[in-house]
C-alpha cells in the first residue's frame, strides 16, 4: 500500500470518528433506544473504524489494533447483551478506556516526537476519564440539565464518548502524514 493510500486511510478514520464523537454528544436527544444498544453501537462502529486504521499503519500497528480490538469488544458485548444495566455498562466502558490508554501509552514510549505526544495525550484523555467514571463525577448531571431528562447510561456515558471520540479522531487526523510514512 503506497504512503499516501495509508495517509488518507488514516485521515477518513478520523473524520469518521470525529463525526461518531458528534453523534455522542448529541445522545441525550436520543429517547427511543436502550442507552446500551446505542453506546455499544457506537463503540462497535468506532472500533471498526479505528481497527481499519490500525491496518493502514506501519510502525504502532500491533497497538492500535489491540485499542481497535479493544472498542470493537466492548461495543459488541453491549449490543449482544440485552440484560446490561447501568452498572455493567459502567464496567466496560471504563475497562474499555483503561485498555485503550494502554495500549497508547505503550505505543508513545515506543515512538518519536511529534507523534508520541498526540499518543500521550490520546492515552491521558481516556485514562482520566475511566478515573472521572471510577470517581463517580457526576457527568449525568451537567447532561440531565443540559437537555432534559435522559436515560441514566446515555447522560453518563454520552460525553464520556464523545469526549474520547473527540481525542481519538483529531490524533488520527494530524498523525496521518506521520503514520502513514514512518518505517
Amino acid at each position: 500500500m503506497s504512503d499516501t493510500a495509508r495517509r488518507q486511510i488514516i485521515r477518513i478514520a478520523g473524520v469518521l470518528i470525529l463525526s461518531l464523537a458528534v453523534a455522542a454528544a448529541l445522545l441525550p436527544l436520543e429517547d427511543k433506544m436502550p442507552g446500551r444498544l446505542i453506546v455499544g453501537t457506537l463503540l462497535l462502529v468506532g472500533g471498526v473504524v479505528e481497527f481499519g486504521a490500525a491496518m493502514a499503519r506501519r510502525i504502532h500497528r500491533p497497538s492500535a489494533a489491540i485499542a481497535g480490538a479493544a472498542t470493537v469488544l466492548a461495543g459488541f458485548r453491549l449490543v449482544i447483551d440485552p440484560g446490561a444495566g447501568f452498572f455493567p455498562v459502567l464496567n466496560m466502558v471504563i475497562l474499555w478506556l483503561v485498555v485503550r490508554a494502554a495500549a497508547l501509552a505503550f505505543a508513545a514510549s515506543r515512538s518519536h516526537p511529534p507523534l508520541q505526544g498526540w499518543f500521550f495525550i490520546t492515552a491521558t484523555t481516556d485514562f482520566l476519564l475511566a478515573v472521572m467514571l471510577l470517581a463517580g463525577l457526576p457527568i449525568a448531571l451537567i447532561v440531565a440539565g443540559l437537555f432534559g431528562p435522559t436515560s441514566e447510561i446515555i447522560a453518563t456515558f454520552s460525553w464520556i464518548l464523545a469526549v474520547s471520540f473527540v481525542a481519538t479522531g483529531a490524533f488520527l487526523i494530524a498523525a496521518a502524514p506521520i503514520e502513514a510514512c514512518e518505517r
